[in-house]
């Protein structure tokens, strides 16, 4: 989708855990020191004990509190990364059944850690083809636990746990979704998987899932000047993401009141489009990302949740998500006054 019409964001929900200061991580030597000073986060999120998947109900269940909705909606939307807490069950069934009554249909969206918005292109095209009333609820939910994964073990992306959770309407609410843009490049969708061959069943090939080596497998096999192409790929594609919502939503750059991207650390952001974009750390979510850690699918509406309370009539956010393989989307949010 490009520009859109009458739809709108009722409400937004965030599940976190506890927040472990990164200062202890280094301390018990699970975050190597140098890697933590590069990388800039502070803290990350961890729920111990608690399956993925019921952080996403609490965080649907703030917003459906938020949206006034009840029980009522008319598609729901689940998106994540990694494992929920159990093998073979259908994640947004589950959700449908522990939040939702009626016959709104439950599905699951699968794009990495683009997966929120990708959610939200869904749920926006579905919302845009009725004429009646209707909403649409989207979550996620992530954690990132051992052996499955190594926390601090990946260069550039700390992995923190946490539900997330969005309600569109297609009618007027406070927050308006003026456009939203989606773009892919697989040129390099190798990188996820070098080194590794094909498994019959999950962990086949042993605990943690080692990024950094598919990585630096991906470097010896292709050399370096591929990670040039890659890096000058992603900022081509994520760029023309955002100049195309910005366009559509007849938005400048400058009229920007925040910039929402992917809490991936400092090594990391480099790689993307918000320097080019003449994006300062100050009129981003940063500040905030860096205290979480990157929350695999859902990113996007936990900073969105995290800065509502501070927008005001007349503001613009530019939503920015990225998924390894490669996937890209743009959204720009309008704060406007509902209608009575």
């Amino acid at each position: 989708m490009v520009r859109l019409e009458n739809i709108y964001i009722a409400g937004t929900g965030t599940a976190l855990g506890e927040l472990r200061s990164i200062d202890e991580a280094v301390t018990a030597g699970e975050y190597p020191i140098d890697l933590a000073k590069d990388d800039g986060y502070v803290s990350v999120s961890i729920c111990e004990d608690v399956p993925a998947i019921e952080l996403a109900v609490g965080a649907a269940e703030q917003a459906l509190d938020r949206a006034a909705l009840g029980t009522n909606a008319d598609l729901l939307l689940h998106a994540c990364v990694g494992f929920q807490g159990l093998d073979d069950f259908a994640c947004a069934a589950y959700l449908h059944h522990r939040l939702l009554k009626g016959d709104g249909v439950p599905s699951e969206v699968r794009q990495a850690s683009n997966g929120a918005l990708a959610s939200l292109e869904l749920g926006a095209a579905f919302l845009a083809a009725r004429t009646d009333p209707a909403y649409a609820l989207l979550a996620t939910s992530d954690v990132f636990a051992p052996p499955m994964y190594a926390r601090y073990g990946t260069p550039g992306t700390l992995y923190g746990d946490a539900g997330t959770a969005l309600v569109l309407s297609n009618r007027p609410q406070r927050l308006q979704i003026r456009s939203i843009v989606s773009a892919s490049d697989t040129t390099h969708e190798p990188l996820q998987r070098a080194g590794v061959p094909w498994m019959r069943h999950t962990g086949q090939s042993g605990w943690p899932i080692d990024v950094a080596g598919r990585v630096a497998t991906y470097v010896e096999e292709h050399g370096p000047e591929a990670m040039i192409d890659l890096v000058s790929r992603i900022r081509a594609t994520e760029q023309s993401t955002i100049d195309t919502a910005l366009a559509e939503a007849g938005i400048t750059t400058d009229q920007v009141t925040a910039w929402i991207f992917p809490n991936m650390g400092l090594t990391l952001t480099d790689w993307d489009a918000r320097t080019a974009a003449g994006v300062a750390v100050e009129r981003s979510t940063w500040e905030w990302g860096r205290t979480v850690g990157h929350l695999g699918a859902g990113d996007p509406f936990a900073a969105l949740d995290h800065i509502e309370g501070t927008l005001t009539p007349g503001d613009h956010v530019v939503i920015n998500g990225s998924g390894t393989g490669f996937t890209f989307t743009s959204a720009v949010v309008t704060v406007v006054e509902a209608e009575a």
